[in-house]
């Protein structure tokens, strides 16, 4: 019998997986072939083909570093290729991720003899989207056909309160893993659990105070005692002897927090210095030591906490628990640490290594699955399409749906009757209406899943087959809907972001905006294309958010010239498991065009990463002058805080390493951090001329408007003008700079209306002709100009100074790399 709902849920981790199952109201773990609870994320491929999983592949990592893979989590979403070197073969981290989900699932039908193609698989909340969509493809290479995705920290919420009867309360998910970290704010009230609020870091985890171990304790002792040429992480020549000193820290970091033991050694992972020198590694390492190291990781978390609290101005005396996930939280010095920082009492009452994956397992529990006949079914089999949540709180919950006959024959005379298996208890013989459709209300016991066989009767009292033959419902918390972690936008050519999902907002979610397009195609101008760029974050910024991907209209897909200014309909659309697709309507055009929108995550060359860092910290040196001419002490506190802070070094040491791929997708991140620091600080020393010219542009507004706009127009700018003097009260720079993006659209809009704005662009452009990148073809355009001019052809010109706008140099490509390249503006 094929379940109604899936039941399974995956923790797909960075260092350790784990599946559970759902049995009545409790979860159990399935234990893998080494009769444990959780599988390293490890996988091994030899010469011969042979891949391994887990246990060994976690050994062989250590010893035979390009043989063997871990950690691959953490380049979900990216390009990024393992290469195994004797079995010559190359695989994308999704692929290894689905070797880690083959391996769950044949756990289970060694257990239970089931052959499972669909279960929940848990992703971190701060996941990006191009993480969401490799996850997803993984779970498709597994088999898993239905793979629902459930953010983590919702998953530990439900394996807390799965059965509690809680009036309202907040719950903090502290969700340390091997390779992320999330916070979350979770909210329990009336029977349902939702995310609040959250923050946190894909490239914060357990393994990462390991690989601190091993940079911080071991390597200089290494290079001290030693003649090593270029001993780093980084360096191929060195990959073996840094996965044993990993492997060796990780041991002593375990020992280090189950014993009593106040040190422990470093040995057993010695190494060839390449000269045919035995290297031995044998550190004495001390729990002090290891709180040292792990502590400056527990502040960066901790303040991902704080912050998000403050965004929902709770105080910590708000939150009723903490509950704890992942392996480092086990560590007595780690909650020792984390209650020290955060002040608030800790939850570990159910095992932080199986508690996300017990919660995924619940949440499986609430998910219907697809209704498919399977190969016994006949044509006398009817369909049963049903609508209710397979969780909830009532106890007498009401259940409609439809029946439908896969032959076509008629449903006149039959009855549908729901009988409870343990009970007894029977809804009585429901008619089906001749569309086929039914509504009933079942009677549920508590604290256990109450089972409902389907009897679908026929005038004569025949009983027939039903797809599914049986409904089953649970009184307890469900998930009441996921949120989005990160807002989602689109970016405009002039790099504003425009935020169409805010973050927090309710998935699935739909919206459409109207643009204006900020160039030109003609029809089959080869390479031509227009862009709309999608991004995630939190910036006003395009370029400081992530870009999760663009929908491309291409000249030669176009049945006609699409000239500037062009009405453009864009509707973004986002579900439950955060995948995303990009419409764009253009009415001048009369075309759709669509895209679903493949996310990656692209990571630059290690010396692009190198000088942008260094750009930053040059800007860091500029705003200081800046601020000490402006007599700006805080702004000048603030610039030499960024300058002596942690993520600045970070920074630095991770950019010495960023040739390694992993490293350099962390620094990334860093890097993106870092920018938004400075721009704070730059904002703050701008904000006396962004408000004086905010003044000075209001006047001009109100002029343009009186002199050229509709009466419609002129409500719309007295709002807007209401609006820019307000903000400009309250300083609130973001969202006074988004109100300009505004006010600037129908600005432009009225001025280019002019004949006079074509004009003095005409004339202005004239002196710019020797730096064009055809000056020959602009001297010819500047000739029709002149003739559509003294005919007063005004359509004409504006179509002379667009082409001329086209052949203006990139100006070194600065300008037209904002906001992504967009070919959008607000219409």
């Amino acid at each position: 019998m094929t379940r109604p709902t899936i039941d399974f849920g995956i923790d797909l981790g960075t260092t350790n997986s784990a599946i559970a199952v759902l049995r009545d109201v409790g979860t159990e773990i399935i234990k893998n072939n080494d009769d444990a609870d959780i599988t390293p994320s490890a996988v091994s491929i030899d010469r011969n083909g042979e891949v391994l999983i887990g246990l060994r592949a976690k050994a062989k990592s250590a010893e035979h570093p390009l043989d063997a893979y871990r950690e691959f989590k953490r380049r979900m979403g990216t390009d990024f290729v393992y290469r195994f070197k004797q079995a010559k073969l190359d695989k994308r981290p999704e692929e290894l991720s689905a070797e880690i989900l083959k391996e769950l699932k044949a756990s289970v039908q060694q257990r239970t003899g089931e052959n499972i193609d669909a279960s929940v698989i848990t992703i971190p909340a701060a996941f990006e989207l191009p993480q969401c969509d490799a996850t997803r493809r993984a779970a498709q290479l597994a088999g898993l056909g239905e793979s629902p995705l459930l953010q983590e920290p919702v998953a530990a919420a439900l394996a807390y309160g799965f059965q509690i009867d809680t009036q309202k309360a907040y719950w903090l998910v502290y969700d340390f893993g091997g390779g992320t970290f999330d916070a979350a704010l979770i909210k329990s009230e009336e029977g349902t659990i939702r995310v609040v609020n959250h923050g946190g870091d894909n490239y914060l985890g357990g393994s990462d105070i390991d690989q601190a171990i091993v940079d911080k304790l071991v390597v200089p002792r290494i290079v001290a005692e030693n003649d090593l040429e270029d001993f780093r992480y980084s360096n191929a020549r060195w990959a073996t002897a840094f996965a044993l000193l990993r492997r060796a820290a990780e041991v002593a970091k375990l020992e280090l927090s189950r014993k009593d033991k106040t040190e422990t050694r470093m040995d057993d992972c010695g190494f060839d210095d390449g000269r045919g020198n035995r290297i031995e590694v044998d550190y004495k390492i001390t729990r002090e030591d290891v709180r040292r190291i792990t502590e400056p990781f527990i502040r960066r978390s901790v303040g991902f906490c704080q912050q998000v609290l403050a965004e929902k101005n709770l105080s910590k005396t708000a939150v009723e628990r903490v509950i704890l996930v992942g392996g480092p939280t086990l560590a007595p010095y780690f909650r020792e640490l984390l209650s020290e920082q955060l002040g608030m009492v800790l939850d570990h009452s159910v095992d932080p290594l199986t508690v996300v994956a017990r919660g995924a397992a619940v949440y499986a529990g609430t998910q219907r699955r697809a209704v498919r006949p399977s190969s016994a079914a006949t044509s006398q089999t009817f369909i049963l399409e049903v609508k209710y949540n397979p969780v909830g709180v009532d106890p007498n919950p009401l259940i409609g749906g439809k029946v439908v006959s896969q032959s076509g024959a008629s449903l006149s005379g039959l009855t549908i009757e729901l009988v409870d298996r343990k009970t007894r208890w029977r809804s009585g013989k429901i008619p089906i209406a001749a569309n086929g459709i039914f509504t009933t209300t079942l009677r549920a016991e508590r604290g256990q899943r109450n089972v409902y066989t389907v009897e679908l009767l026929d005038s004569t009292g025949r009983r027939h087959q039903t797809v599914p033959e049986v409904l089953t419902y649970t009184i307890g918390a469900a998930v009441s809907e996921q949120v989005l972690p990160h807002s989602l936008g689109i970016a405009l050519s002039d790099n504003q972001f425009v935020r169409i999902f805010e973050k927090g907002q309710t998935l699935p979610a739909k919206e459409s905006r109207k643009y204006g397009s900020d160039v030109s195609l003609k029809r089959g101008q080869a390479d031509a294309k227009l862009f709309i760029p999608v991004c995630e974050g939190e910036s006003s910024r395009a370029d400081r958010n992530k870009l999760v991907g663009r929908l491309e209209i291409l000249a030669a897909n176009i049945p006609r010239d699409l000239p500037r200014g062009s009405d453009i309909e864009v509707t973004l659309r986002i579900d439950e498991s955060r995948k995303v697709t990009v419409e764009a309507y253009v009415p001048v055009l009369d075309k759709d065009f669509r895209a679903v929108l493949q996310c990656g995550i692209v990571v630059r060359k290690a010396d692009e990463i190198r000088s942008e860092l260094s750009r930053e910290e040059q800007r860091i040196q500029k705003l200081k002058v800046q601020a000490a001419s402006a007599g700006d002490k805080d702004a000048a506190r603030n610039l030499a805080q960024i300058e002596a802070g942690e993520s600045l070094e970070e920074m630095q040491t991770l950019a010495r390493e960023a040739d390694d791929p992993g490293t350099a997708a962390k620094c990334e991140g860093r890097l993106l951090e870092l920018k938004i620091k400075i721009d704070q600080a730059e904002d703050r020393l701008e904000w006396p001329r962004l408000a004086a010219e905010t003044d000075a542009f209001i006047a001009d507004f109100v002029t343009v408007v009186k002199e050229g706009g509709t009466p419609e127009q002129g409500v719309q700018a007295a709002a807007i003008v209401e609006d820019l003097r307000d903000l400009v009260k309250k300083q609130k720079r973001d969202d006074l700079k988004e109100k300009r993006s505004q006010a600037d659209a129908l600005y432009w809009r009225l001025v280019r209306a002019q004949p006079g704005f074509w004009m003095y662009m005409f004339q202005e452009l004239e002196k710019k002709v020797e730096a064009m990148t055809d000056p020959e073809r602009a001297r010819r355009l500047l000739d029709q100009g002149r003739a559509f001019i003294s005919h007063n052809n005004l359509d004409g010109l504006r179509n002379v100074v667009n082409s001329l706008w086209q052949m203006l140099p990139e100006e070194q490509g600065e300008e037209l790399q904002r906001g992504y390249q967009s070919g959008i503006r607000l219409g």
